[in-house]
């Protein structure tokens, strides 16, 4: 009896045991790659899965899975300015008492800005000014530094290079096209920059300085050999330079043809009418300038030339008054010693004879010049020293000796 019962206990066994074994082969098991792959466990261990099962739905509240999206156009910034600073020493005249009696430092530019663009599509340039000189009247031996607006613009592309510019900008009607980071001399030439006060009987410059408007232009990348042209159609108010609005009705207009040349060089000729409002109502009177421009620089190795010719030609319709002409220009040749602190020096002749109303009124100088620069530091040394000539009865004692510092930042 106890022997058929061990034997029924023994069967019972390897029976369960048979089925315990085919169970656990049956079962699933998940590899490791699996398991790498994040695979959420299961809340039983236990538990079976259905072969047929309906896969859970989302919570009503549960985010939605979205596919890629598009990169956003990339939007770049890139600030930059300069700083130049000088010391001037202007011989005192005998006679006039606002010439010459301001010698020492003065801050030519505090410019700090900053540009950029969104992909290939729109460019824009914002730059204000720390160091502009406010004179209350002409010839005032002392001025006020102030802050103001240099360039507020931005260029739409067009295609095949050509932008649409609008906003607050320096057109091409201009006899040089280098920046202030870049000129060989301290300060401009007579037609651009005019005789400031206490360096003889103040004037100013013919070309156009900046304004309100709108352009299309094309102004390509200097080629490392040869020439890329270029132009530009400008439409602008043709006021003061710092003028918030049009002083009539009539805009300024110019066009301009432009040549890029190797190592920095270039060509440009332009044409402009202005229709300019003068004095206060109601002795406001209209005046129209018809202008034209041309300048050129050349670079060969060591050897830079460059110059310029300015024309203006006022007609005075309120008052029918005769016409006033004036003219200015410059001509340069510089010599660049190379190396790791390049050394360049030269001379200049500048000529500025602002009316032919008025038989006096010529100025002429010749100066020579120096620039060291220094790229490591990114700064530039600069000495200017001029013989400045008057027609007749203006001669002044005026001579003027210029050493200046820049920095780029």
């Amino acid at each position: 009896m106890r022997l058929r019962v061990r034997a029924a206990v023994v069967a019972h066994g390897l029976i369960l045991s048979v089925f315990t074994f085919g169970s656990a082969h049956a079962q699933p098991v998940s590899s490791p790659s699996q398991a790498d792959a994040g695979a959420p466990p299961t809340a039983n261990a236990d538990e079976k899965a259905e072969p047929n099962a309906t896969p859970a739905k989302p919570a009503p509240d549960a985010p939605i899975a979205e596919g890629p999206k598009p990169a956003a156009p990339k939007f770049t910034m890139e600030a930059f300015g300069y700083l130049r600073l000088q010391y001037k020493v202007v011989r005192n005249d005998p006679t006039v008492v606002f010439v010459g009696r301001d010698d020492g430092f003065e801050l030519q530019n505090a410019r700090f800005g900053v540009r950029g663009k969104l992909q290939d599509l729109v460019a824009y340039k914002l730059a204000l000014e720390g160091a502009v000189d406010e004179r209350t009247q002409v010839n005032d031996p002392n001025g006020k530094l102030r802050v103001g607006i240099k360039d507020a613009y931005s260029d739409v592309s067009l295609g095949s290079g050509i932008t649409a510019r609008a906003g607050y900008f320096e057109s091409l009607v201009q006899t040089d096209l280098d920046d202030d980071t870049s000129r060989e001399m301290v300060d401009k030439p007579l037609e651009i920059n005019g005789v400031r006060p206490t360096q003889g009987y103040q004037t100013n410059g013919l070309t156009p300085g900046r304004s309100l408007g709108t352009a299309i232009r094309l102004d390509p990348a200097p080629p490392e050999s040869g020439v890329r042209f270029g132009f530009e159609l400008a439409m602008q108010n043709g006021a003061d330079e710092f003028a918030s609005d049009n002083d009539n009705d009539t805009p300024a207009v110019s066009a301009s043809g432009l040549a890029r040349l190797a190592h920095g060089g270039f060509a440009v000729a332009s044409v402009r009418y202005n229709r300019r409002t003068e004095g206060d109502l109601p002795l406001r009177r209209t005046e129209d300038d018809f202008q034209g421009a041309f300048g050129a620089k050349i670079v060969a190795g060591a050897v830079s030339v460059g110059g310029g010719l300015f024309f203006q030609r006022t007609e005075f319709p309120t008052t029918g008054g005769p016409a006033r002409t004036g003219y200015g220009g410059h001509g340069q040749a510089f010599f660049t010693v190379p190396g790791t602190t390049p050394f360049a020096f030269g001379y200049r002749f500048s000529i500025l004879d602002p009316s032919s109303l008025i038989l006096t009124d010529r100025v002429m100088e010749h100066s020579i010049g120096a620039v060291l620069a220094v790229p490591a530091y990114r700064m530039r040394f600069q000495l200017e020293i001029t013989h400045a000539a008057e027609q007749g009865a203006r001669q002044l004692t005026n001579d003027r000796a210029q050493i200046a510092a820049e920095l780029a930042l």
